[in-house]
């Protein structure tokens, strides 16, 4: 179905021992076999081919790897994309290394809420511009200048790479079944793609 570097299989024993303390730690909610290791490629923002790795939730794991297939296509730019545990799983220094990433078992930021991602069930595409914006909280905080999304007044270096509402990005995910948390009325959350 697909070329070689996009595919998913069932968590190693590899894989298991990476994300076993960090990402992933024994819960009522989600078990290993919930999970799957995607693998695929894509541009980094030199254009270079790289390969990138995502733990998700077995149910949206072919489709997560359809999507990146058609942006891969599009050759669409992502600057990193390691497993979240390459940062000791923490959410904000991923973030503001522009890390795309998506399982990691924890709360809704400021909340007492498992997150989509603590079920594997939300992606994160290039966070650092594609912030998430609650009120003055600004999420990862090195990301405030692309708060301004219009392309034409932002300062950003990476301006033109910005999520927005029916570009490449948003249409091909929301062909597979996503929605977008740039549509959200009381936050927005602009590099975040869940299930439905």
């Amino acid at each position: 179905m697909h070329k070689e570097g996009f595919y998913c299989e069932k968590i190693s024993n590899a894989t298991k021992k990476r994300i076993t303390g960090k990402s992933y730690t024994k819960n009522n909610y989600v078990q290993l076999s919930d999970l799957r290791y995607v693998r695929v490629q894509h541009y980094d923002y030199n254009g270079k081919i790289q390969s990138g790795e995502l733990v998700v939730n077995k149910k949206i794991a072919n489709n997560t790897v359809k999507v990146f297939y058609e942006l891969f296509q599009k050759k669409y730019p992502i600057q990193r994309m390691k497993l979240i545990d390459d940062y000791k799983a923490d959410d904000e220094t991923s973030m503001e290394a522009n890390n795309t990433s998506a399982f990691n078992f924890r709360n809704v930021s400021g909340s007492s809420r498992l997150s989509k991602h603590a079920y594997g069930l939300a992606i994160d595409i290039n966070p650092k511009i594609n912030p998430y914006v609650k009120g003055s909280k600004v999420l990862p905080s090195n990301s405030k200048v692309y708060t301004q999304r219009d392309v034409s007044k932002c300062k950003g270096k990476y301006k033109d790479n910005m999520i927005h509402k029916n570009d490449v990005a948003y249409k091909i995910f929301i062909k597979y079944g996503f929605q977008w948390g740039g549509n959200w009325n009381t936050l927005k959350d602009y590099q975040h793609f869940e299930a439905k």
